[in-house]
């Protein structure tokens, strides 16, 4: 296996690519530098080194070493850093799980006052993570966030408010906690004001007010407005019967409400390149088989692309674990996504998210977010395995380069 891709290669849209070697985009100065000050004792740099890890943002995730930079830094007194390993100990991601351990992290994060350390505690108090649920404590945490601007927590503290929950019932301060984030674009305030709309709860029983504000979720799709308004139309609540609409609205929010949805026939690829082009498949057959790994994606993103005729995602696969093998990010992320959804391969969460993390790390966008999202599927000790196998599988690629 071979990291580096010809520069020479007819297929590129811009000349003098070639995939960066592993160790070099590890080493770059800046990394160099802020590993350097996080070594020193540098509260700030192991907390952003921690981040680094924690996200895969131009360096492979390692959730263990996020913790162990986290926990320097926490040691010192830093918030944020409390804040997020606390969050790590409740997931047990990097560091065995220890809900205890997590629950004191995060209430030491918030004692420093910051709105979204208030936040995470509220949320933790509110569902009863590793603790008995305290609605009430939570309430008051999500007061004192709000206050300080923190829109989620007014949005928050709206649904105790409009439930009654912690706090008593009270429609009109659930409705002005609601209103200014809604107007400002918020999805789960837009529909929450919906629902109060069309169940004329202390307000008048509004249906066209109701569909208004769940279209405006809709639009930014968030699953439950896209049901909710779909309930709408297939009654003629507020808007006119058209239960065709209402079939797909809910058809969307199915799709929208499972992570393996939100990245069905997406695939990514690498603006660097020209657009494949279908006419030219055979020539990237040749190209591919003579070893060309830039050939090797772009017809392997012919195959799997959603808008092809005549899709083959096993031999899409194939092309595409040979031009991952060469250091191809694309490729390594769609592979991953391959892997995430077992099409031309067996499913597999862990190796979907190896690959993925490594396409991350590489630089290639889209991929944090694609693997983000499908992470929602696995387990913590999953995530675990697969940044070891990406561990695994970085070091046996940079010995190849």
């Amino acid at each position: 296996m071979r990291l580096s891709v010809p520069a020479a290669s007819i297929w590129l849209a811009v000349a003098g690519f070639v995939a960066p070697g592993l160790p070099a985009l590890a080493q770059q100065t800046p990394f160099a530098a802020l590993e350097s000050a996080a070594e020193a004792g540098d509260a700030a740099a192991q907390t952003a080194l921690a981040q680094r890890y924690e996200t895969g943002d131009g360096v492979l995730q390692n959730y263990a070493r996020a913790a162990g930079y986290y926990a320097a830094a926490a040691d010192q007194g830093a918030a944020t850093a409390q804040n997020a390993l606390g969050t790590l100990y409740l997931r047990g991601l990097g560091v065995p799980a220890d809900p205890a351990r997590g629950l004191a992290l995060l209430t030491a994060a918030a004692e420093s006052g910051v709105p979204e350390y208030l936040h995470d505690l509220a949320v933790v108090l509110e569902q009863g993570i590793a603790t008995p649920a305290d609605p009430a404590s939570a309430a008051e945490l999500y007061r004192r966030a709000a206050d300080l601007g923190w829109t989620e927590s007014a949005v928050s503290l709206g649904v105790l408010y409009q439930d009654g929950i912690g706090v008593e019932k009270d429609i009109a301060k659930a409705i002005a906690l609601y209103s200014g984030p809604a107007e400002s674009g918020h999805a789960r305030a837009q529909n929450n004001l919906g629902l109060i709309h069309v169940r004329g709860d202390g307000v008048p029983q509004d249906y066209a007010a109701a569909a208004e504000w769940f279209r405006r979720a809709a639009d930014q799709g968030l699953p439950v407005a896209m049901t909710n308004l779909g309930t709408m139309y297939e009654n003629g609540f507020g808007v006119e019967v058209n239960e065709d609409y209402a079939k797909e609205l809910y058809r969307l929010a199915a799709e929208a409400g499972t992570a393996a949805g939100t990245v069905a026939g997406q695939f990514l690829f690498d603006a660097r390149l020209q657009p494949p082009d279908p006419a030219a498949a055979g020539a990237y057959r040749a190209a591919a088989a003579a070893g060309d790994p830039v050939a090797q994606f772009l017809q392997g993103y012919l195959l799997a692309d959603a808008a092809a005729t005549s899709r083959d995602y096993r031999l899409a696969a194939g092309y595409f674990r040979a031009a991952a093998d060469r250091g191809m990010p694309a490729a390594m992320a769609n592979l991953g996504i391959l892997s995430f959804q077992g099409k031309g391969v067996l499913q597999d969460y862990v190796e979907g998210y190896k690959w993925l993390t490594i396409a991350a790390s590489l630089g290639l966008p889209g991929a944090i977010a694609i693997r983000d999202r499908l992470a929602a599927q696995m387990t913590a000790d999953q995530i675990n395995a697969a940044n070891e196998a990406a561990e695994a599988a970085w070091a046996a690629l940079a010995a190849s380069d």
